[in-house]
């Protein structure tokens, strides 16, 4: 069994009423902390829902925004459609609202994103990041495993190496996305539990666990009894047992706390 105060359940930070459902769960002790989920808005908004969360005692884990929500450092141009003014000017309002919402609800963690980029200009898409990582350094970040898909953009750290790379000496945590990694695992033909060996090697501060049908679907992030899903969690016993203190996001998209609930069974009953 895995301890369920280990788990944890996501929050936007764009629906503060969600909170007190979460901290239900929290204080049952079914799950041990909120990822609370930046979602860019205007500053007033920013800082009327940021109120919301500050006061709470409870753990609370900061994600940063990624592609979707126009923040994507491989190549900030990419993903500007839908974007109101300039992209720059957007990451860095949002980059900001990360980190000062990080600095009111004590998150030790900011979980972040490299991006994605047009196949075959991963060099350059190297050097953007670390251009955002220059202009946003902050000690907290765990930069997140993504997975090798088949269809699109390519994604920018999706093997352990890859993400040493891109971390170097500005990245002290990295957040293991297990099936991101199981992903990358099928498309690439790397065998999964060396790319578990590998992020082992890493300096981990974080951890993510949903379902997945694969690397060949855009839907990503199942329910674990969803019959799409084909990631097994018995995969990842031994590293979960081997890592003890490591904290695991479930990543659904919902809100209903007795989905949530059962979802924390089946995860801790590898």
């Amino acid at each position: 069994m895995i301890n369920t105060t280990r788990f944890g359940a996501g929050c936007l930070l764009s629906h503060p009423e969600i909170l007190p459902s979460r901290a239900a769960l929290l204080e049952s002790r079914t799950i041990g902390h909120v990822q609370l989920m930046m979602i860019p808005l205007t500053e007033s908004m920013f800082q009327q829902n940021i109120e919301v969360f500050e006061p709470y005692a409870g753990k609370i884990r900061i994600h940063a925004p990624h592609h979707f929500q126009g923040v994507n450092p491989a190549d900030p141009e990419l993903f500007s459609n839908g974007i109101s003014g300039d992209i720059h000017t957007h990451i860095e309002t949002a980059m900001n609202q990360t980190l000062e919402a990080a600095d009111h609800t004590g998150s030790e963690v900011i979980v972040i994103h490299a991006g994605r980029y047009e196949h075959g200009h991963r060099d350059e898409a190297v050097a953007r990041f670390h251009d955002f990582l220059d202009r946003f350094p902050d000690p907290r970040y765990s930069l997140e495993s993504l997975p090798d898909l088949q269809f699109g953009p390519a994604y920018l750290g999706t093997t352990p190496e890859e993400l040493k790379l891109l971390g170097g000496s500005s990245i002290k945590g990295y957040c293991p996305d297990f099936p991101h990694l199981w992903c990358t695992s099928s498309a690439q033909g790397i065998i999964y539990q060396d790319l578990l060996d590998g992020m082992s090697t890493l300096p981990l501060s974080f951890s993510h666990l949903s379902g997945s049908p694969g690397p060949g679907s855009e839907r990503q992030h199942l329910l674990f009894d969803d019959p799409d899903n084909q990631f097994t969690l018995p995969l990842i016993r031994k590293f979960l047992l081997d890592h003890q203190d490591l904290e695991l996001s479930l990543e659904f998209a919902v809100d209903d706390p007795a989905v949530i609930t059962r979802q924390v069974t089946l995860a801790s009953s590898l």
